[in-house]
């Protein structure tokens, strides 16, 4: 049967946006409506939703998207077909067609898997699992059992813009407003997206289903906190058995091993997770890459699902993180402007390199989320309450303990009382380059907790409080140079955003304005990030260039520009000698130690600390400024 003869019953739906022209400001305004003008759903209620759809659904490779209709029919066998989403993934150059289905009930997956068989070939670990590819079909003609399972179900297609068509409608736009709403609704996570996480989730329980039968994977972080990105990774965390669930009153009792390691629970969830890891790389179709991080703080393993083209972090016992997901998910539904504006800012970061997708000495997506949110809370009025307002209103629904944090708020945000501030979201992203432009980050910390700043308790560049876990700052890994960049490119964007009002329409459409004037790329991207880092020595130490130099001949031995010395020479000829030598220019000094510097790590702080040191000399210190020089030169 081929495709064409059976067109008429299925149809690819490519989902589009389509944006009202009301000012957002002005919808009703409601924590019970979320930010598409749909009823609130709580968070535990929309996981438990995506993982019985993830129980029901069957991932299948075909030879492309005409198979869909011979598909249908298959599984129609075995029930209904509720939905069919088509995706290709592209990895190491090759491309694979993929049809997540979806079946009404989960008994009808529960007879397509039995019926499902083998590859046959001995080269292959046979796997049960939701992960099939649908092979060719070996009759002419289809039966008239499956002739009478033929349905109108829709194939689905969803399609995500590229960066050049959302430069395009946001250029297009009729405001900023408009702008930070687009660019929502074009990176936000799609239904696809969500199902597939959810479905990854549950490849991992199948997988440990043998031995832990109540083993449950959720997924945390943007995949499920509303300020997902459409290609965001992701986190989930495993749980073998919920002992809370079980009845303590009956007699018989499963047999169990005694953990070889059970005085030292970290080393114990260390091997657990060799083990898990393991598994993941010789029988779990699609995972590859698979990378364990077990000394990290909280234990990882990292790995690459191919089939449902995402990269995941697996962790064990890190349920706060899973609940921080949740505050998150508030939050975001408290106000229909405050998703669109974290996306607006966060795309902002990324593009200035304020942000970076790896791990290091820079500001995190949840500490600017974080910011994002306290920014919010002090707005006039507020947009949206403080935690501690939330944990006030909480019931004894609300209670959640895990690994002694309380992480007790409310979850159902229909019994608050809307926003009275009827700012656009224009206003609030003037507005927040505006307060931190102002914000004293040298002496005060913030916290979302009580929405109020406060004494820094640490002498750490950047200090916001860890929402749960109150005595952590969840910046700490943040230097004074990355606040430093921080700061700079909230004054330009500040500054950017002002010149917008004072050019005519005719110069904003020529230059880009709104967002794309401040999503462009940074002058100097990754500075002191990279192996090309480069610095201006001449500036740190104050030279012209000239070759100009201190008159003071006692105090640097100096000569003019371009004259060879018996210091020079031993700068260029033995560096060890030079160390020990005193007398000899700043200039084949700082050329001597910028040779030497190769690694990025021995940038680090080193412009600061040398400007610091240069700078806090004063008339007072000119004895003793070759001494420091030396010194923190000497050092590095």
């Amino acid at each position: 049967m081929s495709f064409s003869q059976n067109m008429p019953l299925f149809r690819a739906l490519k989902c589009n946006i389509h944006l009202p022209r009301i000012p957002f400001h002005l919808y009703n305004r409601n924590y019970c409506q979320s930010g598409t003008g749909e009823s609130f759903v709580p968070f535990d209620m929309l996981v438990s939703q995506r993982r019985n759809e993830a129980r029901r659904s069957l991932l299948v490779e075909v030879a492309g998207l005409p198979s869909a209709a011979d598909l249908h029919q298959v599984c129609s066998q075995y029930g209904t077909v509720r939905k069919m989403f088509h995706y290709t993934t592209r990895h190491s150059n090759v491309n694979k067609e993929m049809i997540l289905v979806e079946f009404s009930e989960a008994e009808s997956l529960a007879k397509a898997l039995q019926s499902t068989r083998s590859p046959p070939t001995d080269r292959i670990i046979p796997v049960h699992s939701p992960f099939v590819w649908l092979s060719a079909s070996r009759t002419t003609s289809p039966s008239s059992k499956t002739a009478n399972a033929r349905s109108s179900t829709d194939i689905v297609q969803e399609t995500v813009p590229t960066d050049e068509e959302l430069r395009l409608q946001l250029f297009q736009s009729g405001d900023v407003s408009e702008q930070i709403q687009k660019s929502y609704e074009c990176q936000k996570l799609t239904e696809l997206g969500s199902r597939l996480r959810f479905f990854t989730c549950r490849q991992v329980e199948v997988a440990l289903s043998g031995l832990f039968p109540q083993a449950s994977v959720l997924p945390f972080g943007s995949s499920v906190n509303s300020f997902g990105r459409f290609n965001c990774d992701l986190d989930m965390i495993l749980e073998l058995f919920d002992v809370g669930s079980q009845d303590s009153s009956q007699r018989l009792v499963f047999q169990a091993k005694k953990s070889r390691s059970a005085a030292n629970p970290r080393i114990t969830m260390q091997r657990h997770m060799e083990v898990i890891s393991d598994v993941l790389d010789n029988f779990v179709p699609g995972c590859s890459q698979v990378r364990k991080i077990l000394a990290a703080r909280v234990p990882i393993i990292k790995y690459r699902q191919d089939l449902t083209d995402m990269e995941c972090d697996l962790s064990m016992a890190n349920r706060s993180g899973f609940y921080m997901s949740e505050m998150l998910y508030l939050y975001g539904s408290m106000d229909k402007r405050v998703r669109p504006l974290i996306f607006a800012l966060r795309r902002w970061a990324k593009d200035r390199h304020i942000t970076s997708p790896y791990a290091g000495r820079w500001v995190t997506n949840f500490s600017l989320t974080l910011l994002i949110l306290f920014y919010l809370m002090r707005t006039s009025p507020p947009v949206i309450p403080p935690l501690q307002t939330l944990i006030k209103l909480a019931g004894a629904d609300d209670i959640r303990t895990t690994e002694s944090i309380n992480c007790t708020f409310l979850r159902d945000l229909k019994i608050l009382t809307a926003s009275d501030n009827k700012q656009s979201l224009e206003d609030l992203l003037r507005g927040f380059f505006e307060f931190y432009d102002k914000f004293d980050f040298k002496e005060r910390g913030l916290s979302i907790v009580k929405g109020d700043d406060f004494t820094k308790p640490e002498h750490n560049a950047l200090y916001i409080q860890n929402p749960l876990e109150r005595e952590l700052n969840v910046s700490r890994n943040v230097t004074l140079e990355e606040l430093e960049r921080l700061r700079t490119e909230i004054t330009h964007a500040r500054y950017r955003l002002e010149e917008d009002v004072e050019q005519s329409k005719e110069e904003q459409r020529q230059q880009g304005w709104g967002l794309l004037s401040l999503w462009g790329a940074s002058q100097q991207p990754q500075v002191q990030r990279g192996l090309n880092a480069s610095i201006d020595w001449q500036e740190v130490f104050h030279i012209q260039e000239q070759g100009t130099l201190p008159t003071s001949n006692k105090q640097w031995n100096a000569s003019p520009a371009g004259t060879a010395t018996k210091s020079s020479e031993k700068v260029l000829n033995n560096g060890e000698k030079a160390r020990n030598n005193t007398k000899f220019q700043p200039v084949e000094r700082t050329k001597m130690l910028k040779e030497e510097l190769i690694m990025p790590s021995d940038l680090n702080g080193l412009v600061t600390k040398l400007k610091r040191n240069v700078v806090q000399k004063g008339a007072n210190g000119k004895k003793n400024k070759k001494q420091k020089m030396n010194k923190v030169l000497y050092k590095w």
